[in-house]
């Protein structure tokens, strides 16, 4: 009897479990959950977060000076110069100054939003409250610059902007992380690099025109816009778990047996006691001030020297900005076939004339059409000198970790990176804002061609792997000397190398770089270290 009554208990707790599994199974599941968790909207919700972010800080890049000086005229109910070059040349010494600032609280939004952001994106799984956070933070900037009445309240537009760019960045790019495996990573990442130089293109002249055309508030409502679809992607959006996370009991497992103990994690004192890496850093701030100078200051040379609104001032900053994308991609190419020494000596030497010749062009030599080429020429000349940084950085962690197949270190070598460039950021437009106003034009353009120019010997002495002024690459990272060195020594250095070839206008191309290396090499490095 009591064996059938056990009988009968257990019968009844399989039914039990198998309805409650059949209930589970029947579950409904979210509105249009096939549309939703599929990877090509997962890919186009962080393209277009993307997207939006690089389109909404591009279109400050040649009107930041007309929004300073309409500030100042916000009382006059009559004044509608706004867009034209009589905004800023009226009171051009306190504009430059005003705009310089105004140009470096970007910088430090960005500095202080990475390291919380990164922390918050590795103690949330899911990406869509930090998503959301730095899309909300974007929408506020961009309210505040059409309310703004005071120019504080500009720089505190300004500095969320540059926090909702470092949530954006990093959490885009987790996200594309998280949603694909290891082998299809290294495409995925690419195709979504494309979205940062193409939110550069269209936001240059698109905010210029509608400023001049349709007034003060018109290109931040268009950027209200690309918020709002940007900010329903994120809500609508449902993210996937990693592929790889099946296997990670099995391959953790693996690991133990077949990995070596992990060694002691690569230090920050480590890193700065090597010289190839701080002259590295040194030339990321170098080319980081430069690039900021131009931002306050090649607007109101253009307004000042030839009357240009808005709207010319986006259209000429393109000559720039386009050929130093494209110029990023080839110089990275160069670095692999002919070493990163002969192209960052190269490129700062032919970076010196350049600057001084963006501030020979004026109203007294004639036409601004001589200032195009030598924009041209400045782009590519920036571009260079800033490729090799990534290869050289990736060398020094390779020889901290003793040449073995881990990559300890990679996250605090991009920090320093990151804090080297946001140095730069801060300190060229405050330099060249007060530098303008006191000295003018040219003489900002000479000083700015002293720094590359100081920098050559160093490029010399402590860039790439001997003093030799070629040293080739076998194509895959290593030099041709070492084709004989482990192939897992290779590969890794092959991945490091690649990460110049991605450089286009800031850090980050070299943040898809490091989170790929996270993503696939995560069973190989120590979690801690990261």
């Amino acid at each position: 009897m009591g064996i059938c009554h056990k009988l009968f208990n257990l019968s009844r707790s399989s039914k039990a479990v198998s309805e409650i599994t059949e209930r589970s199974s029947n579950k409904r599941k979210p509105f249009l959950y096939k549309f939703r968790s599929c990877h090509t909207f997962v890919f186009w919700t962080a393209a277009v977060g993307l997207f939006t972010s690089t389109f909404v800080h591009s279109i400050l890049f040649p009107l930041s000076p007309f929004i300073v000086a309409r500030i100042r005229h916000i009382d006059d109910k009559n004044w509608t110069e706004h867009s034209k070059s009589s905004a800023i040349t009226s009171n051009i010494e306190l504009t430059s100054r005003d705009t310089g600032v105004l140009v470096a609280l970007y910088a430090v939004g960005l500095l202080v939003g990475s390291p919380i952001f990164g922390w918050l994106g590795d103690k949330i799984k899911q990406r869509r409250l930090p998503m959301l956070l730095g899309t909300g933070a974007s929408m506020a900037a961009n309210i505040l610059f059409m309310l703004s009445v005071t120019y504080p309240m500009l720089l505190i537009a300004r500095f969320l902007q540059g926090v909702s760019n470092a949530c954006v960045w990093t959490m885009c790019l987790c996200l594309i992380a998280d949603n694909w495996p290891r082998e299809e990573l290294g495409s995925q990442m690419g195709k979504l690099v494309g979205f940062y130089p193409l939110g550069m293109m269209i936001g240059l002249p698109a905010g210029g025109l509608l400023y001049s055309e349709l007034g003060y508030e018109a290109p931040f409502i268009a950027s209200m816009i690309l918020s709002g679809i940007d900010f329903v992607m994120r809500v609508v959006v449902i993210e996937g778990q990693n592929v790889g996370d099946e296997t990670a009991s099995i391959n953790s497992e693996k690991t133990v047996k077949e990995e070596p103990p992990v060694k002691q994690p690569v230090t920050w004192l480590q890193l700065l006691k090597q010289k190839r890496l701080v002259v590295s850093l040194g030339l990321t701030v170098t080319v980081a001030t430069v690039m900021s100078a131009f931002e306050p200051t090649l607007s109101m040379r253009l307004a000042q020297e030839w009357g240009f609104n808005a709207a010319g001032c986006s259209l000429i900053v393109l000559s720039y900005m386009i050929p130093s994308i494209i110029a990023s991609a080839v110089c990275g190419k160069l670095c692999d076939k002919f070493g990163t020494k002969i192209v960052a000596i190269v490129s700062l030497f032919f970076a010196t004339p350049s600057c001084i010749l963006i501030g020979v062009p004026n109203k007294q030599t004639g036409s601004f059409w001589p200032l195009v080429p030598v924009l041209i020429m400045g782009g590519i000349t920036i571009a260079g000198c800033q490729a090799p940084v990534f290869p050289e950085i990736a060398k020094v962690v390779d020889k901290e970790n003793g040449n073995s197949t881990t990559c300890d270190g990679l996250a605090r070598s991009y920090s320093l990176f990151n804090a080297a460039y946001g140095v730069g950021m801060c300190v060229g437009p405050l330099m060249a804002g007060y530098l303008f106003a006191s000295i003018g034009f040219f003489w900002l353009c000479t000083i700015l061609s002293v720094l590359f120019f100081l920098f050559i010997p160093f490029a010399y002495l402590y860039i790439g792997d001997s003093r030799q002024l070629i040293c080739p690459n076998n194509g895959r990272g290593v030099p041709s000397s070492s084709k004989d060195e482990e192939n897992q020594k290779i590969e890794q250095s092959n991945d490091f190398h690649d990460a110049a070839s991605m450089y286009s206008q800031g850090s980050f191309p070299f943040l898809v770089k490091s989170i790929s290396l996270a993503k696939i090499r995560g069973n190989k490095t120590n979690p801690s270290s990261l």
